[in-house]
C-alpha cells in the first residue's frame, strides 16, 4: 500500500510531492480554487474555457495554473491532469 501512496505522490521525474496540506485539507497546499482549476484542466479545458466556467478572467486562471505547477512540481498540463487523476481530484468540480 505504501508503494501506491508514494506512486500517487510522485511528481515530475519521480520527485515526491510535498507532504504539505493546507487548512482546507487539499494535498500539496492547493487552495479550493486551484483544485477546481486542476479538475477542469484534467477534463481538457483551455484557460479560456476554465475562465468562462468559473466566471474569472483568463489572467486569473493563468495565475492559478502557474501556482499549481509550482506546488505540484510539474511542468505541463498533462502532468497536472495525471496528478489529478492519481489523487482522485479529477472531475470533482462543484461549481456546476
Amino acid at each position: 500500500m505504501d508503494r501506491e501512496r508514494k506512486k500517487a505522490q510522485a511528481g515530475a521525474f519521480g520527485r515526491p510531492f510535498p507532504e504539505k496540506e493546507n487548512r482546507h485539507g487539499f494535498p500539496a497546499g492547493l487552495t479550493p480554487r486551484e483544485v477546481e482549476v486542476l479538475a477542469l484542466i484534467a477534463t481538457g479545458m483551455t484557460n479560456m474555457e476554465i475562465a468562462k466556467q468559473l466566471f474569472i478572467s483568463p489572467h486569473t486562471v493563468k495565475n492559478h495554473v502557474t501556482n499549481i505547477y509550482k506546488k505540484l512540481q510539474v511542468e505541463d498540463r498533462t502532468q497536472i491532469a495525471l496528478w489529478a487523476i492519481a489523487c482522485n481530484l479529477a472531475g470533482n468540480n462543484t461549481s456546476d
